[in-house]
């Protein structure tokens, strides 16, 4: 990934909203991963219950893509009633119940999408 991607990344306003919740917290932000992403991480770390693991697989999947942009799209696509409610909804919320809202939308994701591309495992050297 590229950090100049990252750098763009971080103004967005999900990011923006996500950064103030952590530094609400007192949580340093990582350079290297999208506050979007340490928010949700952080509330699996604090406790916020999933309805599957697999939503937990799929967020080290999204944090870790090289593609962050894609990533985010991936997360964000489709989101109920728009960004622009999302990021009102975030913005009166706790920071745990932010990262929850984060998580839930993932799952959400997920199960409308049970094939998604970030689920697909790379194929193993007994193909070639």
């Amino acid at each position: 990934m590229e950090r100049c991607q990252l750098q763009r990344l971080r103004l967005l306003p999900i990011n923006q909203v996500a950064s103030i919740k952590l530094k609400s917290i007192g949580q340093a932000e990582n350079a290297d991963v999208q506050p979007v992403f340490q928010l949700m991480e952080l509330g699996l770390a604090r406790g916020v219950p999933l309805a599957h693991q697999r939503t937990a697989r799929e967020l080290l999947r999204l944090r870790f893509d090289l593609d962050q942009a894609s990533a985010l799209d991936y997360l964000l696509g489709g989101v109920p009633g728009g960004l622009s409610e999302l990021h009102r909804d975030l913005l009166r919320s706790s920071p745990r119940a932010a990262a929850e809202l984060l998580l839930d939308i993932l799952d959400m994701r997920l199960k409308a999408d049970p094939r998604n591309p970030c689920s697909e495992e790379p194929e193993g050297p007994e193909g070639a």
